[in-house]
């Protein structure tokens, strides 16, 4: 299915590109309307990519591509890749790291998780917020413990435990209308189980929520089966 509505949606961006350098006739209310269909068409075609997505993570159709990863490293790209648009909304995003071993993991999927957590953090925060991403190192445990921590509007506590079902979204979310599908925490809950890891979350109404992802050293997967 989402193979089928693909195509119709990647017809109609291509064909509204086309009018878009085509008509030079176009009057304002016109390039206007264009606007809309190509801004639209994007929402529904990421829409359908991420249950594309989830549903080849959950069927494992999505192999690993493990390579040695610096947490640290890949821990900070997102947080800068985040910091500017977050300074638009007025938010702060805050980076911490310990150092730490390398760790056999899919370096664009679990970008992708932080991707995710990080823009969920400053979506949900207020003007003037804080968005801090701690990686730390656990030698206990044999793994990273990666923290993105709002201060946010919070989870309503009754809600925590189905957060991460497809399609989920916090009520107080909605009815701030807050825009969003409720499929990003999915996906990084598929992502991090692949990984061998588990993602939690802690919050509190109204003061903020923390996200936790644990990775460990090795995932239990065979490098040369994942590629």
């Amino acid at each position: 299915m989402s193979h089928e509505l693909r195509t119709p949606l990647t017809s109609i961006v291509s064909f509204s590109e086309l009018m878009r350098a085509e008509t030079r006739s176009l009057t304002a209310d016109g390039s206007q309307f264009l606007d809309i269909i190509e801004r639209n068409a994007h929402r529904l075609l990421h829409l359908v990519g991420d249950l594309l997505l989830l549903s080849r993570l959950e069927t494992g159709a999505i192999p690993l591509e493990l390579t040695a990863v610096s947490i640290p490293q890949l821990t900070e790209e997102a947080a800068r890749a985040a910091a500017a648009g977050a300074a638009k909304r007025g938010v702060t995003v805050h980076f911490s790291a310990e150092d730490g071993p390398l760790i056999q993991a899919d370096r664009t999927r679990v970008a992708q998780v932080l991707d995710n957590l990080i823009a969920n953090a400053v979506k949900f925060s207020r003007s003037n917020g804080l968005v801090r991403v701690d990686a730390i190192w656990d030698d206990l445990g044999g793994g990273w413990r990666i923290d993105v921590a709002d201060t946010g509007i919070g989870i309503p506590p009754e809600e925590i435990g189905q957060l991460f079902g497809r399609f989920v979204r916090a009520s107080n979310a909605r009815t701030a209308g807050l825009p969003g599908t409720g499929l990003g925490l999915s996906i990084v809950k598929a992502i991090t189980e692949l990984h061998g890891g588990r993602v939690t979350v802690d919050s509190t109404l109204g003061s903020g929520t923390t996200f936790t992802v644990c990775l460990p050293a090795k995932t239990g997967a065979d490098p040369e089966s994942s590629r």
